[in-house]
């Protein structure tokens, strides 16, 4: 019992470092798979190639990005832009942006 014990408390610290640094990773979303979904059966707009575009500019922006928002503010906004199936990462920076009062620069 007292060797379990002990695996446990050498166990937990150790699994929550590792969920802190999968946490902080900027997430790996499919935009290929997203847009697809997202175009499926659209006649208009930009489509696909729209999509991921701005899908693409999205992500590249949080990978300059990513370390300095906050730890909170990205597991909120990386749920809700993971909400319903779609894994967007337009989304992941609207939110981000709305949580911290940042426009990006495309946006000034």
């Amino acid at each position: 019992m007292r060797t379990f014990i002990f695996a446990l408390a050498a166990i937990v610290p150790a699994s929550c470092v590792i969920d802190q640094a999968g946490a902080d990773a900027l997430p790996a979303f499919d935009i290929t798979l997203n847009c697809s979904e997202e175009t499926a059966g659209v006649g208009f707009g930009a489509g696909f190639d729209g999509c991921t575009k701005d899908e693409t500019d999205a992500k590249n922006q949080l990978a300059k990005r990513w370390s300095q928002y906050d730890p909170n503010d990205k597991k909120f906004c990386v749920g809700e832009s993971s909400t319903g199936g779609e894994k967007s990462y337009v989304e992941l920076l609207t939110c981000l942006e709305m949580s911290t009062g940042q426009l990006s620069s495309e946006k000034k």
